[in-house]
């Protein structure tokens, strides 16, 4: 046996090529033996299957010292048999040994040593041990560390050499060559790193213009934890938002236990969401399942990038909806101020005005223009009722009826193979308080849903609309139409709703087919 630190295999190429010359039977064989060594080489490079890649190499290396079986392992960064390439075994001798190696006996040591191991018979060795039933015999065997930059990632091992115990020469042949595979391996490795962080850093950049744009404002975690199942492959994630009794690491790891039983969940990570904020806004806990290896370092580099990506799009769009508010609020501040500066005191002058003309109120002209005087001074008590409306804070449950028909559209619509529009007319965010607001939301989400169990409709459109003083909400199918004598209790509260606020409602067939309904009602508080 001789055994040699794996760093010094690799060195004296040269060397190496003249003695294979030199004890080659004939110069023809040499150069035959050193073409294949290069042309091993070259495959690293040249093709981009590394399985194909090392089969090659393994194929080579049996050829180079006449040994009847081949065979190269590869190990992952979990300790874990990764790959395991063979040559000189039939498919049926294949079948028979079932699983691969798992790294015991002189394989394993091969790796832990990380040294060379040549035996002229295998059984004389007290670590020959883990040989699988139907195995066929071995005598000699030679054994070679894959290094790179220090580390092992694996073996390459040859047995059964023709002409004898294997020699110097064969051991500084296998050597080169398991240089080569782990410069194959390193390549790949350092390739797929690249990739996965290209598809991480492109997932985090359409992940945060989503949430900067205010498209998955309304099931934002529910987004980002899809995008980091996609991303991750992993079966069990969960994303959560941070509340003030729990921290959102503690929140994580409860929600992803609820998902799956602990020995189930495998390897798992939880990633704070975390921005410039002395707290993270939430977490994303990632379970890989029993089969999932660890997380390397690597890995957990690239995810914490995308997390703290995505902890900074949210701070970023929580900051955009907080300047929204306050522009809101500074704009109903203005509205009140011209509607009470400026309408308020042009009607009340017109109302002094008339009625210093109205003379005797008992005449038709004086009695006609007495009700105008007294028209304007309601209309001045409903615009005071709305400038104290404008001046009372919008809540943040209120904030956006826009964002709040949107949510019952996609709620309500939720049959891909229903078409539906959405449109809005005038300040509706603006004028629309929080009662009236949620009288629009139900109306529009009992007639969305009349649509949706009834009538059998391809296209729905809808709009809400501020028309003067009423707040209009429409909704336009092409179903099947009203039928007669059926049930219309749904109807009937639209109705209902639009009588108690002094509003009007209509269902109507429209031509060729379909509904339109209408419901309008005064915005004024009264």
């Amino acid at each position: 046996m001789n055994a040699a630190p794996f760093g010094q295999t690799v060195a004296g190429v040269e060397s190496l090529v003249t003695r294979m010359l030199d004890l080659a039977p004939s110069l023809e064989i040499g150069m035959h033996r050193v073409s294949q060594l290069v042309a091993a080489g070259g495959a690293v490079t040249e093709d981009l299957d590394l399985s194909a890649a090392l089969q090659r190499i393994v194929s080579v290396a049996r050829e180079l010292v006449g040994a009847r079986y081949g065979a190269l392992g590869v190990i992952g960064a979990d300790g874990r048999l990764e790959r395991f390439l063979h040559d000189g075994l039939s498919d049926d001798q294949v079948r028979m040994l079932g699983e691969p190696p798992t790294g015991r006996g002189l394989l394993g040591a091969v790796i832990t040593e990380g040294t060379s191991i040549r035996l002229d018979r295998i059984d004389a060795d007290a670590r020959s041990v883990g040989f699988p039933d139907h195995h066929p015999p071995m005598g000699s065997f030679l054994g070679v560390p894959i290094p790179v930059q220090g580390s092992v990632y694996g073996n390459l091992y040859l047995t059964e050499r023709d002409g004898g115990p294997f020699d110097d020469v064969d051991e500084e042949i296998i050597a080169t060559l398991a240089a080569i595979a782990g410069s194959a391996i390193a390549n790949s490795r350092s390739f797929e790193r690249s990739q996965h962080d290209r598809a991480w850093l492109e997932g985090a950049e359409q992940l945060t213009q989503s949430i900067l744009g205010g498209e998955v404002r309304e099931h934002e975690t529910a987004a980002i934890a899809a995008e980091v199942m996609r991303l991750s492959g992993a079966p069990h994630v969960v994303c959560v938002d941070a509340t003030v009794d729990a921290s959102a690491d503690t929140l994580a790891r409860e929600s992803l236990l609820a998902l799956a039983p602990e020995a189930e969940l495998g390897p798992v990570i939880v990633l704070p969401l975390q921005g410039a904020a002395a707290e993270p806004s939430g977490a994303v806990a990632i379970g890989r399942g029993t089969r999932g290896r660890p997380y390397s370092e690597s890995e957990r580099r690239r995810m914490e990038r995308f997390a703290r990506s995505i902890g900074i799009a949210r701070e970023l769009a929580r900051a955009r909806v907080d300047e929204q508010r306050v522009a809101l609020a500074d704009e109903r501040d203005r509205i009140a101020r011209d509607l009470h500066d400026h309408v308020i005191q042009s009607l009340f002058a017109v109302g002094l005005t008339l009625q210093s003309a109205v003379g005797d109120p008992t005449t038709p002209t004086g009695g006609r223009i007495a009700s105008q005087v007294d028209a304007i001074d309601s209309t001045i008590r409903q615009i005071r009722q709305a400038i104290y409306r404008l001046s009372a804070p919008p809540s943040a449950s209120a904030f956006s009826l826009r964002a709040r028909i949107n949510t019952i559209m996609r709620e309500t619509l939720d049959d891909d193979r229903l078409v539906s529009r959405l449109e809005f007319a005038g300040p509706v965010d603006t004028l629309v308080d929080t009662e009236l607001g949620d009288e629009v939301a139900a109306v529009l989400r009992e007639a969305l849903s009349n649509v949706v169990r009834h009538a059998g409709a391809t296209t729905v459109e809808a709009s809400v609309a501020l028309r003067g003083a009423e707040v209009v909400v429409t909704v336009h199918d092409d179903g099947t139409g009203i039928p007669e004598g059926g049930r219309r209790s749904g109807l009937a509260n639209l109705a209902a709703r639009a009588h108690e606020r002094g509003g009007t409602f209509t269902a109507e067939p429209v031509t060729p087919h379909g509904t339109i309904v209408r419901w309008s009602v005064p915005w004024e508080a009264r």
